[in-house]
Formats: C-alpha cells, structure tokens, sequence
C-alpha cells in the first residue's frame, strides 16, 4: 500500500468490470503486432493484477478476447475470481473503416437489387484479418460472474455487434453502451482503457485520471466518488 492513501477498507468495489486485456501474440515482427500499437503483457502478470479487489461480493466480469487465447480467456477470468458463464457474451463483426462509405456508395448507384446482393455488399466489407486457417473478422466478450452476479435489467440485448474498426485494437463503443442497458446504473469500471467514457471509472496505462493505481497484489484507490451515471 502506498503510504498517504485511503486504506483497503476505502477501496471502490465494482459491481461490472469491463476489460480488454493487453494479450500477447506471436506475432512481433509485422505491423498488425500488437505490441507495435500499445504495451502487451505476459499472462502471468496480467494474472496477477489484483482485479479480485476490485470486485465486488457479486459481480460481473465482461472481457474481450481473440479465438487464439480461448483457453488464457478463461485462465484469467478464474485467475480474477470470476467463473466464466458464457464465451459468447458478444460477438463484434469488424467492418472496414470506410464500410458506410462504400456500402451508401453501391446503394446510390443501384448495385443492390436484392437481399443477396446486400448480403454479398456486407461480407465484402468485413475486415480481411490475417489467420492461419480462416481469416478472422470477428471478435468475442466473454461474460463471467462473481458470487451471484448481477440481475439482468433488460432482456433485449442482442449478442452481434456490428461495427467499423476504429484504431488498433479500439473496441466499439456499443458494447458499453450495451452492457450498461444490460445491468442498469452500477459502479462500473474498463481496465486497459485508453479513453474515458461518461459512468464509467478507468485504468490502464493510456488512460487518463485512471480511477486505482493497479499493480501486482496491490490495488490503490485514487479517488472516492463514482463518475456520474450514463444516462441513457
């Protein structure tokens, strides 16, 4: 603990712990590495970041991961104190950047003439991500659960997300956006977040004002009140 802080006894506990961790890959040499983009850490450090104390008794953790760390995806949760419920939570369909343009473009020249033919536009703008057997264009969320997790505050919420890239790995804001309809107006923290967002608390190394000081075994409360609420 670091001295002049709040004691233990003061530190926020989260009820929705929304994470994109900093996973590494084998990939380090081309420009889609990750570690060329932002800082990647190892498994077992990223294990032993103290999430478990910012939990609460009964919380919900809502993680990204990528189809190659399926089986790390599930070490951290457990590794966090959580128990992994669905692998599915959400499915992010990545479009190209300059999708909107293209597909308003093909419409207004009357290139679509049937579902089919939609269809055929939509799936040329989906992002042509390298892999080793298909490409990959999508990206899930996983959701787990501490204690008794949380009550579902609306039953409407679809698991696909459609969305264009933003920056390197930069998740779309309707997931938050979702999880905030799906579990109501609970303290809430992103950790590895790289840019705040009404209602919600942050931490990670790009983000400003991080809300802990998050570190191996320790985690240090930086302030005491909550962001105010999202409204929605």
């Amino acid at each position: 603990m670091v001295s002049g802080w709040p004691s233990e006894e003061c530190l926020m506990k989260y009820s929705l712990i929304y994470a994109d961790p900093a996973w590494e890959y084998g990939n380090t040499i081309s420009n889609g590495a990750a570690n060329n983009h932002y800082g990647t850490m190892k498994l077992i450090d990223m294990k032993r970041l103290p999430v478990w104390d910012l939990a609460a008794d009964d919380a919900v953790l809502a993680m990204w991961f990528t189809g190659t760390h399926t089986r790390e995806a599930i070490e951290l949760a457990e590794a966090w104190g959580f128990k992994v419920r669905t692998m599915k939570g959400f499915t992010w369909v990545k479009f190209n950047p300059l999708a909107e343009q293209h597909i308003n473009k093909a419409l207004q020249a009357g290139r679509v003439e049937d579902f089919y033919d939609f269809l055929d536009l939509l799936n040329a703008q989906t992002r042509m991500n390298g892999g080793n057997y298909t490409r990959a264009n999508t990206e899930d969320l996983l959701i787990a659960t501490r204690g008794n997790g949380l009550e579902r505050k609306c039953a409407s919420i679809k698991q696909v997300i459609y969305s264009p890239l933003g920056e390197h790995s930069q998740k779309p804001a309707e997931a938050r956006f979702r999880l905030e309809k799906l579990y109501g107006d609970v303290l809430r923290i992103e950790l590895f977040s790289r840019c705040g967002a009404p209602g919600w608390d942050h931490w990670g190394n790009q983000s400003e004002s991080p809300a802990v000081e998050l570190i191996p075994a320790v985690a240090v409360p930086m302030k005491k009140n909550r962001s105010a609420p999202h409204e929605t």
